[in-house]
């Protein structure tokens, strides 16, 4: 898992574009697979938020800025830099005061959060389809063939 974290942080870093036509891929499956209007609102809004941190990491080079970043902490990979004077697009950079989350990030985990409820609720309700309820005739009938 760790080899596949590594391979991602270095397509991130040498081209965030390859990096968002592979998740483009793969959500574009799950749409094609799902057929929800809300499954697709939570891809829109997955694929918004990465065209939001595409942008930023691409305007600055290869890397995330982070505004506000607390010197006592110490990024867990080199693609967070600080937010300096030359950081372009500030406002979709990792912010502190969003819990160093991007906005891209927020729009991203809102929408997955929205995939998930409906895959979820799917799960229940197919699950509930295949237990037959329990009712008194036919605890009833049970007894009675013994």
């Amino acid at each position: 898992m760790h080899l596949l974290s590594s391979v991602r942080e270095l397509a991130w870093a040498q081209n965030p574009v390859i990096w968002f036509g592979e998740a483009c891929v793969i959500l574009w499956l799950v749409i094609r697979q799902v057929r929800s209007s809300w499954v697709r609102a939570g891809v829109t809004l997955v694929l918004s938020g990465l065209i939001m941190n595409v942008l930023v990491t691409a305007a600055n080079a290869g890397t995330m800025p982070v505004v506000g970043m607390p010197l006592t902490i110490q990024p867990a990979s080199p693609i967070w830099q600080p937010a300096t004077a030359q950081t372009r697009l500030t406002f979709l950079a990792d912010q502190a005061r969003l819990g160093l989350f991007s906005i891209g990030d927020l729009v991203m985990l809102f929408g997955g959060m929205l995939m998930l409820s409906i895959f979820l609720r799917r799960v229940c309700k197919s699950s509930r389809r295949f237990v037959a309820p329990l009712t008194e005739s036919s605890t009833s009938h049970s007894v009675l063939k013994a």
